[in-house]
């Protein structure tokens, strides 16, 4: 990603409709957009635009409330933030008519027994792969190697081989795989982890005292672990995505409403005093 200008002022000045904090949040999220929906969508990459631009106006509505809703202090903590919002309306726009009938999708009680007695690692293995993750991908996502990521599939392969051999990274089960995630996300109970301490723990910055049941609490509960591999994924993105082609940003930008710059006076007006 582009860091010639921070979250820091990216998101105030994108609030203000500033045209340059505009051109700085298409660069460098736009990439992230795409690869959402392409993970979690069955539309091709013209639709997953289109559904980017509609998301934009989403986030413009109401005097930018959406954006201002998201966290300004960690990059990763606001691009946890727009993945829920980009699924959340990619939803709406999906059908289980869409979903793939063979294997079945999961359901958060089917998932839950799955993961339940798996070690942490197994566990986030195997929730990104039902996501639409392939080996491949989760050994990039997780920092783990083949060995590792072959040993957390074996769960898997009894009822899920066909999703387990996919090497592209798609969800079969979009619409009911994103109903899991967003029942997961609402049950937040009041010994769950927030985000803030997540970020500290992946950084290294925190203890093992805090470190240890923040991971033994994960293993036991959904939300925890949904919103941990989210921040896994946006970890992934940001190591990796490429900042937005500048020549493409300009069709982005006639979706968010921006201020009119301020034309400097020519000398001759100043000379008017005008």
């Amino acid at each position: 990603m582009s860091k010639l200008m921070t979250l820091y002022k990216i998101l105030p000045g994108c609030e203000e409709g500033n045209p340059e904090a505009w051109k700085a949040f298409l660069e460098n999220y736009t990439p992230t957009a795409l690869e959402i929906f392409k993970v979690y969508s069955p539309w091709p990459p013209e639709a997953c635009l289109d559904h980017w631009r509609d998301a934009l106006h989403g986030l413009s509505v109401n005097e930018f409330a959406a954006l201002r809703g998201f966290s300004h202090l960690s990059e990763r903590e606001f691009l946890v933030g727009l993945r829920a919002f980009l699924l959340d309306r990619a939803a709406t726009s999906l059908s289980p008519a869409q979903d793939a009938k063979v294997p079945p999708a999961p359901t958060t009680e089917s998932l839950t027994a799955l993961l339940a007695g798996l070690p942490i690692v197994h566990q986030e293995i195997t929730f990104l792969t039902l996501a639409g993750y392939s080996q491949k991908a989760i050994e990039n996502i997780l920092r783990i190697s083949p060995t590792v990521a072959e040993e957390g599939l074996e769960r898997l392969r009894p009822s899920y081989a066909a999703v387990v051999e996919r090497s592209e990274n798609r969800c079969l089960w979009p619409s009911a795989w994103i109903a899991i995630g967003k029942a997961a996300r609402a049950d937040e109970k009041k010994d769950c982890t927030p985000l803030r301490q997540m970020v500290r723990v992946l950084d290294g910055q925190a203890s093992w005292y805090e470190k240890s049941p923040s991971e033994l609490h994960r293993s036991q509960c959904l939300h925890c672990l949904e919103r941990w591999t989210s921040m896994l994924e946006v970890v992934s993105w940001e190591r990796t995505c490429q900042p937005w082609p500048a020549e493409k940003v300009a069709p982005l930008l006639a979706v968010v409403p921006l201020k009119e710059e301020k034309r400097k006076p020519s000398l001759f007006a100043r000379m008017l005093g005008r």
